[in-house]
């Protein structure tokens, strides 16, 4: 009997040990993922401004001279420019701490340098009801940041807009500019407009470009600016909770998010880190359970009885 105890105990050991490897390798592929949009948004900006510069500077050498040493000068200033995004992220990377500026002041050096770069002062409107998270403001300072990177290089624009307008629940961002525009049918999105979709995606908002060839580019994006209430809207009651599953259920529910962020809060209180992965777990290979059978998948998980048994009771008198 100890042996077969014993073995079951090691068994249990080796299988949260993988858990664990496979949380750590989640963890690196999303610090990954985030480096990378912020070198491609920051120092990628940059030098590509830069590198407008140099070329038109060397178009004109040899016809005015005068005017290639502007654009030399400006060069200069963006290498400037490069090297402080360069001990901007090292700086990211080394600590959690978040330089706080307001979004004015960040589209407006933004839209200078694309004025510089281009020679095209942007229309910018900005009406903000309150002082905006810091990782919205974060987020719409590099999608326009990337916009206008796209527009400078392939759009040929003479007329740039950029709209961002907050109220309570929202704050909508709108960049059209009058350039060439392209087919969506036949234009590959390249790593910037896939920065663009992740960023939005993370903070749950919704990311809509309009383009045709001829007829400019017009990017929208909504972002929501406060936390829907827990399972504010219930699936109907004419239905049995056995004939429900969890895909309809959550599919019916505008805040599906919050009931499994919340799985994995109070999961995480009895049980650590390794929460998340469990309830992912639960979730993909139970595709077809109700909620109820969810929280008893993950109170199983629980080896305190007095706990598991807490753990369901709040989760299912919240959801019902």
């Amino acid at each position: 009997m100890v042996s077969k105890h014993y073995n079951e105990l090691l068994l249990k050991q080796e299988e949260l040990q993988q858990y664990l490897l496979q949380i750590e390798e989640l963890a690196t592929v999303q610090e990954r993922k985030r480096i990378a949009r912020e070198i491609h948004d920051s120092l990628g900006n940059a030098l590509t401004s830069l590198n407008i510069q140099m070329q038109t500077a060397l178009k004109l050498w040899h016809i005015d001279p005068f005017e290639a040493e502007r654009f030399l000068t400006a060069a200069q200033k963006l290498g400037v420019v490069a090297i402080h995004e360069v001990r901007q992220s090292v700086y990211a990377l080394r600590t959690n701490d978040v330089q706080e500026q307001s979004l004015q002041e960040l589209v407006t050096f933004v839209v200078n340098n694309f004025h510089q770069t281009t020679g095209i002062l942007p229309s910018t409107s900005i009406s903000l009801s309150a002082p905006l998270p810091i990782k919205v403001v974060t987020t719409i300072y590099r999608i326009v940041q990337e916009s206008l990177t796209n527009i400078c290089k392939y759009a040929q624009a003479t007329k740039v807009q950029i709209i961002v307008d907050a109220n309570s629940n929202n704050v909508l961002l709108v960049i059209r500019d009058n350039g060439k525009g392209f087919s969506l049918s036949e234009k590959k999105t390249g790593f910037g407009i896939q920065g663009i979709k992740e960023r939005v995606t993370a903070l749950q908002g919704n990311f809509n470009i309009e383009t045709e060839p001829g007829g400019g580019c017009k990017i929208t994006v909504k972002l929501p600016l406060i936390e829907p209430s827990i399972l504010e809207t219930k699936t109907s009651k004419n239905l049995p909770e056995s004939t429900t599953t969890l895909a309809n259920q959550l599919n019916n529910l505008s805040n599906k998010e919050s009931f499994i962020c919340q799985c994995e809060r109070n999961l995480a209180e009895l049980i650590g880190p390794i929460a998340s992965f469990l309830v992912q777990k639960a979730i993909k290979n139970n595709p077809y359970a109700s909620c109820t059978e969810l929280v008893k998948f993950l109170a199983a998980e629980i080896s305190n009885p007095q706990k598991a048994q807490k753990f369901q009771q709040i989760l299912l008198s919240n959801f019902n």
